[in-house]
Order: C-alpha cells, then structure tokens, then sequence
C-alpha cells in the first residue's frame, strides 16, 4: 500500500517540477503517474547501474555526483515519455537536475506527512546474540 503512495506521492512531486522549473512540461495527471513508474524503473536499474560503476567519483565527491546521475535519469525519463506519447517532457540536463531536485524532495516532504519519519530504534525483546548475564563485581 505504501509503495502505491509513493508513486502518488512522486507524480505529485512531478506535477509541481513541472510548474517550478522552467523547461518541464506535463500533461494529465494519469501521464505523471505513467512517468513516475517509468522514473522508478529507470532509477532502479540505470540509476542503481550508473551509481555502481561510478561509486569511486560518487565517494571522493561526497554524494555530490549523485545529484548528476538523478538529473540524468530524469531527463532521460523525460525523454522515453515524450517519445512514448505521454505529455511529460524535459528540455534538457539542466531543467532534469533541479526537476529530479524539486520533484524528490516534494515527494520526500509528502511520505513524512502521511507516514511520519521512519523508526530507528531497535524493537524490544532479546538482541541478536541473547541476552548479556550481569556480572556482579563485589568491591569490599
């Protein structure tokens, strides 16, 4: 259900990249979900593919590289929908890099609203490798 949502949640981001950035355009809403789902599968094995093979760049430049490799996918997602017939387009890496800026972060603001932040501590009950005896230590 909750991957639903994020789909919901990036055509959304999409829908309001499209009237910040200069250079995106988009059709109806059914087109920007469309894209969203092409955008999940091109992140999912060009980005995953581009992030491997450029893990040693992305290190020394401290994740900066990733915001080239999401501006790429996103352009190229603009691109394949164009060419598909859908009404989303990109005009170029630029309108792409602070699309896939603008769209994420919306998309990233709407699953902390209706999701909250995601818990970090570990559930209680035994740990992983049983419980620790107390070892008394008498000091008289």
């Amino acid at each position: 259900m909750r991957a639903l949502f994020r789909f919901l949640f990036s055509a959304l981001g999409l829908l309001v990249a499209s009237v910040l950035v200069p250079g995106i355009g988009h059709g109806s809403f059914v087109d920007l979900l469309l894209v969203a789902v092409l955008l999940g599968a091109l992140n999912a094995t060009l980005g995953l593919l581009l992030r491997f093979v450029a893990f040693v760049p992305i290190a020394c430049s401290f994740g900066c590289l990733s915001l080239f490799i999401n501006g790429l996918v996103f352009w190229l997602a603009g691109r394949l929908a164009a060419s598909l017939g859908l009404g989303f387009s990109v005009a170029g890496f630029w309108s792409g890099f602070f699309g896939a800026l603008v769209s994420s972060f919306v998309a990233w603001v709407l699953d902390r609203v209706c999701f909250g932040s995601p818990d970090r501590t570990p559930p209680p009950g035994p740990r992983p490798g049983g419980e620790r005896p107390i070892k008394v230590v008498d000091i008289s």
